[in-house]
């Protein structure tokens, strides 16, 4: 028995020191990054106690000015992430290793921190954007947990602030002219949204059907569509209000015309 034991322990593979060390230096560079949680957290925190005390603000737009500010650096950051991995994007953006994408990780944890700011606002003072939050949130601690789909999320960030900072310039200038923009060009953004979405549909899809060349958790396919699924429903959703209350406005002020 001892002798079969010791055959046993003898043909076991060495690990090979290079991997280990590859594995090592993307662990390493990775858990770099988590400093970004808190700092996010914190930064936002402050930003908005400055806006409310010293800038004049009431908590609506002290809120209002720190989601803009988040919603330019994450669009910036997504657009970065996704430009230097521009190649991984068409087939691996999915369900590589999220230590493969430092950018993309880094924006994931300021998202994070945010997402855990604003929901004590949205939890206060503004419900309606629970639901958005909750899935977000989702998104990036499943993620995190399953060490893939860091490079979607970048792809999904910088499509989502961008339709973000388009209505936060409406909200600024508020004009018929303004409005129409926003409700078209918010629109083409989201149908491009819903082309990522299905291009993310058909990296679960091959990870379903055991085509995928990399490792990740049985249930991280069904997350990434879920979630993927959800995000694009909420997004529909907003657009979709949107045209109503843009084809409203429209047969309201031609039915004046005609009056007049």
């Amino acid at each position: 028995a001892s002798r079969a034991r010791t055959h046993v322990a003898a043909g076991r593979p060495s690990p090979d020191p290079r991997r280990l060390g590859i594995l090592w230096e993307r662990a390493r560079a990775v858990s770099m990054y988590f400093w970004a949680v808190p700092a996010s957290f914190g930064l936002c925190a402050t930003l908005f106690l400055v806006f409310f005390h010293f800038g004049g603000c009431m908590a609506e737009q002290s809120c209002s000015r720190v989601s803009l500010f988040h919603h330019f650096v994450a669009m910036c950051l997504g657009l970065w992430a996704h430009w230097s991995y521009r190649e991984s994007v068409a087939g691996d953006a999915s369900f590589a290793p999220n230590d493969s994408f430092p950018y993309a990780v880094l924006l994931q944890h300021f998202n994070i921190g945010y997402f855990l700011y604003d929901t004590v606002h949205v939890a206060v003072w503004d419900q309606r954007w629970m639901l958005h939050h909750l899935i977000a949130i989702a998104g990036y601690s499943t993620s995190e947990l399953s060490n893939v789909f860091g490079l979607a999320n970048a792809v999904n960030t910088w499509i989502t602030e961008v339709g973000s900072l388009m209505y936060s310039t409406y909200l600024v200038v508020r004009s018929d002219q303004a409005y129409i923009g926003f409700v078209v060009l918010y629109t083409l953004s989201r149908i491009y949204f819903a082309a990522w979405s299905l291009q993310v549909l058909g990296h679960v899809k091959d990870a379903l059907q055991g085509k995928s060349k990399f490792m990740f958790p049985g249930w991280a396919p069904y997350c990434a569509a879920t979630l993927q699924v959800a995000l694009l429903l909420v997004n529909l959703t907003f657009a979709g209000t949107h045209l109503q209350k843009l084809w409203k406005r429209s047969r309201g002020k031609g039915s004046k015309e005609r009056q007049e």
